[in-house]
């Protein structure tokens, strides 16, 4: 293991895109190969969402949330590569994530960070199965390398699957899953597709990962592996971020323009990766517990993403009732609607939190794992409330956002100054920030960003199905059970051959329970850049 790396860098947003210009990945995006991702006009507003997460660590007032001592070198690193030692690193991931979405709507950077979790725990089984410590000391050689560059890592999961209802080996084209197709001594040779990698054209590296559970003839399949953008036999087929393009200087995708995402389908044919960057290579064993641990870690973190956007969201609404000429305090229907839309947002920012505080270090790994039930509750809710979450500021806005005359209008001599006066409404609000706010909730809501922002929503992080089967599996419905047979005195609990009581949770609202994560609670900012009171 690597004990003398140099003190970490913290890389700026022109560092990052510096950082891009050293690299030629092959990447396609509207049919076009990409000469330069760190000029193309396409990828911007994703390049300028990532920038965001360095910017902030070098910001006085945001450097204690978004940096952090990393325990197994004692440096201090951006906290999107940090892994979480207690509770309360949980928390402080979960506070700047909401605070780097607030800006961005979704920031991306911050798989790197539920990824290199659950590689490390996956490394720590492993060691721990082979009685061996190679694989823990090949991660954190990793590791501190991803932490001493500041590099930003894509998380290349999600196969293309093929035909749904086969398992990978049934699959009639092999390389519907990436797999393993040659071994040797200095590493292995990997093909295979990956459909949907968040960022792929403006990462440094991707860490592949299996999307499932593999079985035993599936071995093959059961990969995990670091390997950079530019890696020969490495394509990525692209879609722009965000909505960059034609009129946008006047002002019809306000905030789509600046932020967005890119997503990429990445075909690997024959990519050699050394030992090195080797996790999982065929110890199919271990890929399900990857595949949860990574899932969880994400889950929880997609909280704070979303909330941020729920910021958003809650800020606009807000500013388009004054813009109305109303105040929603004093207006009970609005107040109703701004109401239910706080509460949807806090209420799954909460099952976040509550993850943190219940969290438990991993038992192989110095790791600590948000609580499961509460992750993927909280997940849940975003997924499903999304929808109600843009019609509420739908509510609150009027139909004005979405029937407003283009905004080439604005700058029409021979209609632009009867516009300002006809669609003014309260006369402390000019017309020009009544329009502006219009046509903010409608880029986030009501157009192409909007739609994006509702699937990403549901299907992120995986669908709504899987999230309520981690639920059910980690609830504890056992205790449940047990405490009403109690009550009712039949003594029929202890039964094992009762499939309703296998899932018990012991610890939970009790002393054990209640203390047991005992660790220094979230940093505290200043009040007046503290994420969850900005809007």
């Amino acid at each position: 293991m690597n004990t003398m790396a140099p003190t970490p860098t913290l890389m700026t947003g022109a560092d990052y895109r510096e950082s891009l210009r050293r690299s030629r990945p092959r990447v396609s995006v509207d049919g076009r190969w990409v000469e330069s991702v760190a000029d193309d006009p396409a990828l911007q507003p994703g390049i300028n969402a990532v920038a965001l997460t360095y910017d902030f660590a070098h910001r006085p007032e945001y450097a204690p949330l978004m940096t952090a001592v990393q325990h197994t070198s004692g440096r201090t690193v951006n906290r999107m590569t940090h892994l979480s030692a207690s509770a309360g690193d949980l928390l402080n991931k979960l506070e700047a994530v909401r605070l780097i979405c607030q800006e961005t709507g979704c920031a991306q950077r911050y798989l790197t960070h539920d990824a290199l979790h659950a590689i490390a725990q996956l490394s720590a089984r492993l060691d721990d199965a082979t009685g061996r410590r190679e694989h823990g000391e090949r991660f954190v050689d990793y590791l501190h390398r991803v932490q001493d560059q500041d590099l930003t890592l894509g998380v290349a999961m999600t196969d293309a699957k093929g035909d749904r209802s086969r398992r990978p080996h049934q699959q009639a084209n092999p390389d519907s899953y990436v797999h393993i197709v040659e071994r040797n001594a200095k590493g292995i040779v990997i093909s295979g597709t990956k459909a949907i990698v968040t960022g792929a054209p403006y990462m440094h590296e991707l860490l592949v990962m299996p999307c499932r559970n593999m079985g035993e003839a599936d071995a093959d399949f059961a990969v995990c592996c670091a390997v950079p953008v530019d890696a020969e036999g490495l394509t990525i087929v692209a879609r722009p971020a965000g909505r960059p393009g034609e009129k946008l200087e006047h002002g019809d995708a306000l905030f789509s323009r600046r932020f967005g995402q890119s997503t990429g389908v990445c075909l690997f044919d024959r990519v050699f990766v050394p030992w090195e960057r080797v996790f999982l290579a065929g110890e199919w064993e271990h890929s399900g517990h990857l595949t949860y641990s990574y899932a969880t870690h994400h889950r929880q973190t997609c909280i704070a993403a979303r909330a941020g956007f729920g910021d958003l969201l809650i800020g606009a609404g807000a500013l388009m009732c004054e813009a109305n000429g109303f105040d929603p305090g004093a207006e009970s229907q609005l107040r109703e609607q701004m109401v239910e839309l706080i509460t949807i947002v806090e209420g799954f920012y909460a099952c976040g939190v509550a993850a943190s505080v219940y969290g438990r270090r991993d038992e192989h790994a110095e790791v600590f794992m948000p609580d499961p039930v509460f992750a993927n509750i909280g997940k849940l809710l975003l997924a499903t409330k999304i929808y109600d979450m843009h019609r509420l500021a739908h509510t609150v806005s009027g139909g004005l956002i979405v029937t407003l005359p283009g905004p080439d209008e604005d700058h029409n001599p021979e209609t632009a100054g009867r516009l300002s006066d006809v669609l003014r409404a309260s006369p402390d609000v000019p017309y020009e920030q009544r329009i502006q706010a219009a046509r903010f909730i409608e880029d986030l809501t009501a157009g192409y960003q909007g739609g994006w922002y509702s699937v990403i929503s549901l299907h992120g992080g995986g669908s709504p199905a899987a999230m309520k089967q981690e639920i059910w599996r980690h609830y504890p419905v056992g205790d449940k059970v047990d405490l009403v047979e109690r009550l009712l005195d039949r003594g029929l609990s202890a039964d094992p051959a009762r499939a309703i009581t296998r899932n018990r949770q012991p610890g939970r609202c009790c002393d054990t329970g209640c203390t047991q994560p005992g660790q220094a609670m979230m940093i505290e900012l200043p009040t007046n850049t503290k994420a969850t009171k900005s809007a």
